[in-house]
């Protein structure tokens, strides 16, 4: 098979654990894009903190940001949009200010990150590593916020344990889950990266049973499972992997090349 659309997770399936695409890796890609298939990024990652990692690869590409809450064309144009309204952000915010003190917040809306103190151990780590700054806001200012892609909380593990299912209760009309043992993710019910993928490949009149997708972790197996030919990467928990008859190579090892240089 040609892939039409090649689909692929950033964080521990796209870049190696240094943040970046191995050589290798981008020479595959390139490859494929020379053939008019299209490449496209999906991540829980904001929309300027996978530009920056894509754009070595020097092709035009559409992207799936915040776990599939934003989809845009090539063209920055928005072509599915799933949001939270501010009000209700706002009252995450406060009940977390009231209630966990030691969790802090953020809030993404399409190209703006914004969060309670950039000083904040979690936050200035964040910062360094999507190498971005979020613009620093009170919690009853997000009321003001028209659309909400996503809310980012951080805190200790063990915090962050006992806080998931209490948020759980207390928003049950929410999606509320845990993305690495010291972030949890709240985003608006029904988001997840496969619908984003049938999105695109409407958008761009493609053939599903063309498409093809590299993931490693838990909230991947929807996008591996919407596509023809889902890859998992030798990274991923065995949970995942248990899932799917494709595995390639770790992150670390040019997982995605191997598969794309076996289409040439």
């Amino acid at each position: 098979m040609i892939p039409e659309m090649i689909f692929s997770d950033i964080d521990g399936t796209l870049i190696t654990e240094d943040l970046v695409i191995s050589p290798r890796t981008q020479t595959a890609i390139r490859a494929q894009a020379a053939r008019g298939t299209l490449f496209i990024p999906v991540s829980a990652r904001m929309p300027a903190a996978i530009k920056p990692i894509v754009d070595v690869l020097g092709i035009s590409y559409p992207i799936i940001s915040y776990n599939g809450a934003l989809v845009q064309d090539h063209l920055g144009k928005t072509v599915a949009s799933k949001t939270l309204s501010g009000a209700v952000a706002a009252t995450i915010c406060q009940y977390l200010e009231q209630n966990w003190s030691d969790v802090a917040w953020n809030v993404y809306t399409f190209e703006k990150w914004y969060s309670e103190d950039r000083r904040n151990y979690w936050i200035h780590r964040e910062e360094e590593v999507v190498n971005l700054q979020s613009s620093q806001i009170k919690a009853e200012q997000v009321n003001q916020i028209d659309q909400v892609h996503k809310l980012l909380l951080m805190g200790e593990p063990e915090i962050m344990d006992h806080l998931e299912p209490r948020l759980k209760e207390v928003f049950p009309e929410l999606s509320i889950a845990k993305s690495l043992p010291y972030y949890i993710e709240v985003m608006a019910q029904g988001i997840e990266k496969g619908q984003a993928v049938r999105d695109l490949v409407a958008y761009y009149q493609k053939d599903l049973a063309k498409t093809m997708a590299f993931g490693d972790n838990f909230n991947d197996v929807a996008m591996l499972k919407t596509v023809k030919e889902g890859y998992v990467m030798g990274n991923a928990p065995l949970g995942v992997k248990e899932q799917f008859e494709h595995l390639t190579a770790d992150h670390n090892h040019d997982g995605i090349a191997l598969v794309l240089e076996e289409l040439m």
